[in-house]
């Protein structure tokens, strides 16, 4: 057993090979009541040593499951890997966080890496799944996080309710309280608060952008890592408003009525989430919810012209992040397979479906020219292919580019981009969402998407070196790659992380063209 002193009270952890494990810590209240749809409140001191030897309940789960006979093989496989959070349990006590430190003193003054897990903002936790004991030996506390998911954390109605009830951003305020613990707490466990580095992955990302755009996060981070995401969906708190509206008129609910929203259960709160899908993908005008019909794929987002965001994230960057942040961001190069395997129909009428979800998203909204182009510069490949890549650019990689170049226009020297192009050991999938995650991390379940050879072992190893390098200094290096250079609108350096690592200037150049015709 290991033991720290916080503020509120003694930690009693475990402790192997040398790492300190601290799980299930509570940063907030339970979320019991009307506090289910309340802002965080901080966590009271307690009494005598709080076990932190094992994790905690996950928060509620929103996450559609999809029956597994009609899958192919190669799907329930990859499904399987990144579901590895699916048989926690669930519990109203559930604003928790875990760390892992390789020295719990105050002395120690050690970077501190905080992760924010995906899962479409509907499902997952930061329990096994995300194992820090692989980062912590490279000399970093590592801390995960949970945040509330679904209609508990996304149904934005602020002045629908009395006094903050169903108040906007209530999962990005969770992300706060944790990092506000952090700063707080952390140097309990030998971190040092002064140099924080956010980084997340899918849901994770967009959580990340969203707190480096946000005045609330000033001074709470330094330096930022967002893989596989995008810096949305986000739409004006007033649109998010009438969606909440109607969608609660659904399930029966009259805005003002506090005690029929706080009674809703598990069942009923899953209806209201369903009710929120249709809205979004079938309003009753096209103009009724305004930019969240545009971005109908995207199933939650903040609420912008808020305290926590008062712009989109981009606006933000252009003008220079709260923080002065660094950032590194990436993706993986086939990311948007992930879509094109959610059904059991075939990926090729998967993602030729999808295609017709993302005009919101792409040039002119104009799907047709878009596969035009794609087909002439990828005469080689199948239309499969080209739906996939469609989808992989339209939803990861352009808006990540995006994000890139706002950035490094007011940031320069601080931004750096890398693409992710290791191929999962799930044959036909490719370098498909997650594999980055399972790289990093290593002792996940989700290592099932991997090769367990020398050669994945010492990708994984040289992923992990150079991001908590990124973490240590605001420069990411490993040191078997060569220097990576920052990301800048004339070179577009991006680090292509495969089994032979490499530095590109403007990776494919002629698609990222056809995005960026208005600049």
């Amino acid at each position: 057993m290991t033991t720290v002193h916080t503020r509120l009270g003694y930690l009693g952890g475990s402790v192997e090979n040398g790492i300190h494990a601290f799980k299930g810590i509570p940063y907030a209240e339970p979320l019991q009541g009307t506090a289910k749809w309340l802002p965080p409140r901080p966590r009271r001191p307690w009494q005598g040593v709080l076990d932190a030897s094992r994790y905690g309940a996950i928060c509620s789960q929103f996450g559609r499951k999809a029956p597994p006979l009609p899958f192919p093989r190669a799907r329930r496989r990859y499904f399987d890997a990144i579901n590895g959070f699916a048989s926690s349990q669930e519990g109203d006590d559930c604003l928790l966080l875990n760390v892992w430190t390789p020295a719990p003193d105050r002395d120690a003054r050690l970077p501190v890496m905080v992760w924010i897990h995906g899962g479409s903002f509907t499902s997952g936790g930061a329990n096994a799944f995300y194992d820090g004991t692989a980062l912590a030996r490279e000399n970093v506390v590592a801390v995960t996080i949970q945040y509330r998911l679904g209609p508990l954390g996304f149904l934005h109605g602020s002045g629908l309710f009395d006094a903050e009830l169903c108040s906007d951003n209530r999962a990005f305020q969770d992300q706060l309280a944790a990092l506000q613990w952090i700063q707080d707490h952390i140097a309990s466990f030998g971190g040092d608060p002064s140099r924080v580095t956010l980084f997340g992955e899918s849901a994770g990302a967009v959580a990340v952008y969203h707190l480096a755009a946000s005045p609330a996060g000033k001074g709470l981070f330094r330096r930022a890592i967002a893989m596989g995401g995008m810096p949305g969906p986000c739409a004006p708190a007033h649109e998010h408003h009438q969606l909440t509206r109607d969608a609660l008129q659904d399930v029966g609910i009259a805005p003002g009525d506090g005690n029929a929203l706080a009674s809703l259960d598990q069942p009923a709160l899953a209806r209201l989430q369903n009710a929120l899908f249709r809205r979004i993908l079938h309003p009753p005008s096209p103009e009724r919810y305004g930019s969240i019909s545009l971005q109908r794929i995207v199933h939650w987002g903040a609420a912008t012209e808020t305290t926590f965001l008062p712009q989109p994230p981009l606006t933000t960057y252009r003008s220079g992040t709260p923080n002065n942040i660094d950032l590194l961001l990436g993706t993986c190069r086939n990311d948007g397979t992930l879509f094109s395997l959610a059904s059991p129909l075939g990926r090729y009428l998967s993602a030729r479906i999808f295609v017709n979800h993302i005009g919101g998203l792409v040039p002119d909204g104009d799907c047709t020219a878009l596969l035009a182009h794609y087909r002439a510069h990828m005469p080689d490949s199948g239309l499969r292919a080209v739906y996939e890549q469609m989808v992989n650019d339209a939803c990861f990689r352009m808006p990540t580019i995006r994000a890139a170049e706002a950035h490094a226009a007011a940031h320069p020297g601080k931004t750096y981009h890398y693409q992710l192009n290791y191929e999962s050991a799930i044959p036909g999938l490719g370098a498909i969402h997650g594999v980055d995650v399972a790289l990093l991390f290593r002792t996940c379940p989700g290592m099932a998407l991997l090769r367990d050879d020398p050669e994945t072992l010492e990708l994984s190893s040289l992923m992990r070196e150079a991001l908590t390098t990124f973490a240590r200094t605001g420069a990411p290096a490993a040191a078997k790659w060569q220097a990576w250079a920052p990301y800048t609108s004339s070179d577009r350096a991006t680090m292509v992380i495969d089994h032979t690592t490499q530095l590109v200037s403007d990776l494919d150049e002629p698609l990222r063209r056809y995005w960026f015709r208005d600049q």
